[in-house]
């Protein structure tokens, strides 16, 4: 195949032929005249799916905004259940209130939970050795075995422990 623009006299040559076959063809276009109506018409229609495209791209540019809002809503709704249902709803005791300015941890039950609520209880402080702790199930390391933890316990009537927690 034959290259042809290999010196710059054929590349003007190929220029001067596009220059005559573009000005044939836009006297060709002036010939032709639209009607105005038509003009106007798909002026209107561009203007149409113009005003629908930047309508879509702001609804897309909406949705990480309104994600945001509806997770934020979702959060600020659990929390306001939370505080008005509270998960642990007791009534104060003398010895709750006496640690009301501390966090202490939940009680680890001992004993299966039908148990729990049909005895009534008791609770003692205790410091009791951790290899005892670990004969409940408790996973006790070997440098603390022969220590005494302090504990709170919930022991039934008859002296057997149902739940315990561990302060310290």
């Amino acid at each position: 195949m034959k290259d042809l623009m290999n010196t710059p006299q054929d590349a003007s040559n190929a220029n001067a032929v596009l220059d005559q076959q573009f000005s044939l063809l836009h006297k060709d276009l002036q010939g032709l005249n639209t009607p105005t109506a038509i003009e106007q018409t798909l002026l209107q229609a561009f203007a149409k799916q113009q005003a629908k495209d930047k309508k879509k791209a702001r609804s897309r540019r909406l949705r990480p905004w309104l994600a945001g809002l509806l997770t934020l809503c979702g959060s600020l709704g659990l929390l306001m259940m939370t505080v008005i249902f509270p998960a642990s709803q007791h009534s104060l005791t003398p010895d709750s209130v006496a640690m009301a300015g501390t966090e202490l941890p939940p009680f680890v039950a001992l004993v299966p939970l039908e148990r729990l609520n049909n005895e009534t209880p008791s609770m003692l402080e205790a410091e009791v050795p951790a290899a005892w702790l670990s004969s409940l199930g408790v996973q006790v390391s070997p440098e603390i075995a022969g220590d005494l933890v302090q504990a709170q316990i919930l022991v039934a009537a008859d002296g057997e422990p149902l739940a315990m927690r561990l302060l310290k």
